[in-house]
């Protein structure tokens, strides 16, 4: 039967980071220990939209309680630092988490952001029913210096908060990432909304927007998991982010879907380098402004190929 740090791995690789998977039945297996220091990493390039990033987490974890129950042995309460980087940005976060049950974590994420003004970022707008299209993000930029349409260099914060939700039966895995988000970003006088190339949103400033990615997935064990991804996001406007007199409809829903293929190569229990894995990711947009043929095709996928690791700085100890 694959063991749970395989799914961590998978899941880690999936969702940039997010809490490890949890078995609904299995062997049971001794409880990771009181204090652990854990890192996680992944890198990502993706297609459609375009982009790179290296995202990375540091935490310490208390463990709650002690259980070999598979539902119940992976609980813990946690502090960490979530540096990201990327060509076009850079991010640092605090951030802490809660899992009192192997299937559930809720965690929160206050980040600082310095957009550089390269590879078209930032670029921000006057309203939600603003062009945001890739056509119009490669016009922009490649107006003459000096044109206030240009991508600019800004900085500003961010808060997230998120809840997982994830079930393991057999080698059936079943989760759900939830995130809520709310941008705090020095924008240019007159603008609204931005566009967040991490997440593809045209997010409101000072608004809230959720993102949700749920994933259904087959554990082969001998490394392989394969499965689908639906992807959606949804942004809460107000009337503050619509320029005066405008209808003020949310025209930047957005929905996506596909099979997502993943391979770990080694795993071992509380190892400094764990679960190394390759991640392939082929989505096709359902329902996007502009990615479904009023900018690009409808045909044309998102592609992401990813590696993740992890480890333990604090191991648990070897018999």
């Amino acid at each position: 039967m694959p063991r749970p740090s395989h799914c961590v791995a998978v899941l880690t690789a999936l969702v940039l980071l997010t809490a490890p998977a949890a078995s609904a039945q299995g062997v049971p297996q001794e409880p990771p220990p009181q204090h652990r220091l854990v890192y996680r990493n992944l890198l990502v390039a993706r297609l459609n939209p375009l982009g790179l990033l290296d995202e990375a987490r540091l935490s310490y974890r208390y463990r709650l309680y002690r259980s070999e129950s598979p539902a119940l042995r992976d609980n813990f309460v946690s502090i960490g630092l979530a540096p990201g980087v990327s060509p076009a940005f850079g991010r640092l976060g605090v951030v802490a988490e809660v899992q009192p049950l192997s299937i559930l974590q809720l965690w929160g994420m206050y980040e600082f952001v310095a957009n550089f003004g390269t590879f078209r970022q930032l670029q921000s707008f006057p309203s939600a029913r603003s062009d945001f299209s890739d056509t119009e993000l490669y016009a922009r930029d490649e107006l003459p210096a000096g044109d206030a349409r240009r991508p600019y260099a800004n900085t500003g914060t961010q808060l997230t908060l998120g809840a997982t939700l994830q079930f393991k039966v057999g080698p059936v895995v079943a989760r759900s990432l939830f995130r809520l988000v709310r941008p705090d970003m020095s924008l240019r006088e007159g603008d609204r909304v931005f566009y967040d190339i991490y997440y593809d949103v045209l997010a409101p400033n000072r608004g809230w927007y959720f993102v949700n990615d749920a994933d259904l997935l087959y554990q082969t064990g001998r490394g392989l998991t394969v499965g689908l991804r639906w992807a959606s996001s949804h942004a809460f406007y107000g009337p503050e982010h619509f320029a005066p007199g405008e209808p003020q409809e949310n025209l930047n829903t957005t929905h996506r879907l596909g099979p997502v293929v993943a391979y770990t190569f080694a795993e071992r229990e509380g190892a400094r380098f764990n679960s190394p894995t390759v991640l392939l990711m082929v989505n096709w947009w359902l329902t996007h402004r502009y990615r479904t043929g009023a900018d690009s095709s409808a045909f044309f996928p998102y592609l992401a190929l990813g590696f993740s690791f992890s480890g333990d700085l604090l191991p648990a100890p070897r018999p």
